[in-house]
């Protein structure tokens, strides 16, 4: 950012410097000091005494002829680790005019090896940047899903890697953050031969060292990789929330704003532009995609790739709704009778909702199929898959894409989701009320607020919607005919590690399909 007098920058510590351009070079020179009053005036002699030498090639602090009787106090550090003090008296200004010739041989500390514990670790006026993190990471959990949490993550750590490369807390924290177990350890490894080594610019950094001028240079830093704006932006993203987070906590004491406001590249409107939604499978896709011959070749190896897609198009949930389904989560309905499953984690607070289990699918043998795993002590009708990114959706998602391509129905924006679009189009097309379609489906009003509209809470007003779902599919021919029960009766089958081990560990085994 730069400040009133020409040549005059503040870097992001809040220390400023003169920066000269002579003969295609570019040199800074840090004038030691936090006082934009003192910064203007050595800024406006520097000028000053630039201009009446510019036939010199490549100023050096010396050389330049500044009145520092009106300065309070300054200091000089040096590159060999001494400094040079003044008090602002006529007497050491003389001492240090008498050692402005050790200045040049020795040479002032560049922006890039000044130690920035010289201007953080003095006195800690705000919380570490490291504190803030994790504190903001927290908040995060309670407001965003886990691969919102984790997203947001990978998006501070690239922010902190890129901006403080060597300031060891810094380091360390994104050491201990790394999930592979490896990787961890090499990072630590790391992190010990650069502490043994002096490497290290600082030992902390304050969360109130970071300013506009910080996030300049790391959207910059950014520009110079091949990505798109959509994903810059994604990053400046999580940066506002961080830095919102920090404000509203206390946690920056020198921002009112946001500095992370007029930096986007793209507009709202045009981010909306950039979204490619997803499209419907047309009828000869949906009818090559369910051929019963192909499919049980296919698909038919595994509970979740059987069954995953045939609930897909049936009930218009999400993938990662699907496969989460847990035995507890089918139900009946002790009055109606109608069998139902419940959403008990959704992407957003109108996603959790029951959806009632259409003729199609009881027809199909998903009751039968629901108590065989019950039989067999499985806790989810697919116990075989691991919870990898907090979905269990990895296999399914990718076996759908194989058997797309081998299919030749595979489109532009056609995928697992393209189901629920087939069935919210096909539910409007029917005429269904739009507030029941929403609730069958799990959208929320716009606001983030769940549809409860008393006349759709009742499943025997939401079913007679899903029985008119008609897709041409030859249920007779797909019809379960207990193929799996061997399958889940057999714990082997099962996935053997945890979920948050699998996740934390990296090991991402591929279970038999």
């Amino acid at each position: 950012m730069q400040i009133k007098a020409p040549r005059l920058y503040r870097n992001r510590c809040g220390v400023y410097y003169f920066r000269v351009k002579s003969g295609g070079k570019e040199k800074r020179i840090s004038l030691r000091t936090k006082c934009s009053k003192t910064a203007n005036i050595l800024a406006l002699q520097l000028n000053l005494d630039l201009e009446r030498r510019r036939d010199m090639a490549e100023p050096k602090l010396s050389d330049f002829n500044f009145d520092l009787a009106t300065l309070r106090r300054y200091e000089i550090a040096l590159k060999n680790g001494t400094a040079i003090r003044t008090d602002g008296s006529a007497e050491e200004h003389a001492r240090v005019m008498e050692m402005m010739a050790e200045i040049d041989r020795v040479g002032i500390i560049d922006l890039e090896d000044r130690p920035l514990r010289s201007v953080t670790a003095k006195r800690a006026k705000s919380e570490p940047l490291t504190r803030a993190v994790d504190k903001w990471l927290a908040n995060c959990t309670g407001k965003n899903g886990g691969r919102t949490v984790d997203t947001k993550g990978y998006h501070i750590k690239d922010f902190l890697e890129r901006m403080f490369p060597l300031v060891e807390s810094v380091e360390l924290w994104l050491a201990e953050h790394e999930k592979v177990e490896f990787n961890k350890k090499r990072a630590l490894h790391a992190w010990e031969e650069n502490k043994a080594a002096g490497r290290h610019a600082s030992a902390d950094i304050e969360a109130s060292a970071l300013d506009k001028q910080t996030l300049v240079e790391y959207k910059d830093a950014l520009l110079t990789i091949p990505q798109t704006s959509k994903t810059i932006d994604n990053k400046l993203s999580t940066l506002h929330d961080f830095f919102k987070y920090m404000i509203g906590h206390g946690l920056h004491t020198k921002l009112d704003s946001n500095p992370v406001e007029g930096m986007f590249i793209l507009t709202k409107d045009a981010r909306k532009k950039t979204t490619k939604a997803y499209q419907p499978f047309t009828e000869d896709a949906l009818a090559k995609l369910f051929d019963s011959a192909p499919y049980l070749d296919a698909m038919g190896g595994a509970p979740d790739l059987f069954w995953g897609p045939l609930l897909g198009v049936y009930t218009g949930m999400r993938i990662g709704e699907v496969t989460q389904i847990r035995c507890i989560d089918v139900h009946k309905a002790p009055r109606t009778g109608i069998h139902y499953i419940h959403v008990y984690k959704s992407k957003t607070v109108g996603g959790i909702r029951n959806v009632p289990i259409c003729d199609a699918l009881i027809g199909l043998g998903f009751l039968e199929y629901v108590n065989e795993c019950r039989a067999a002590g499985a806790e989810r009708l697919f116990p075989h898959r691991l919870l990898i990114n907090h979905s269990y959706s990895k296999e399914l998602s990718a076996a759908m894409l194989e058997y797309q391509r081998a299919r030749r129905i595979k489109a532009p924006q056609t995928s697992f989701h393209s189901f629920r679009v087939n069935v919210i189009t096909q539910m409007h097309d029917n005429d269904a009320e739009a507030g029941k379609i929403m609730k069958i489906v799990g959208h929320d009003d716009g606001e983030g607020h769940a549809v409860h509209w008393g006349y759709v809470r009742e499943l025997h007003k939401l079913k007679p919607v899903v029985d008119e779902l008609a897709w041409p599919i030859d249920l007779q021919a797909l019809k379960y005919d207990g193929r799996f029960a061997g399958f889940l009766a057999d714990r082997n089958n099962w996935a053997q590690e945890k979920p948050a081990e699998s996740a934390q560990n990296g090991q991402e085994k591929q279970s038999k399909r």
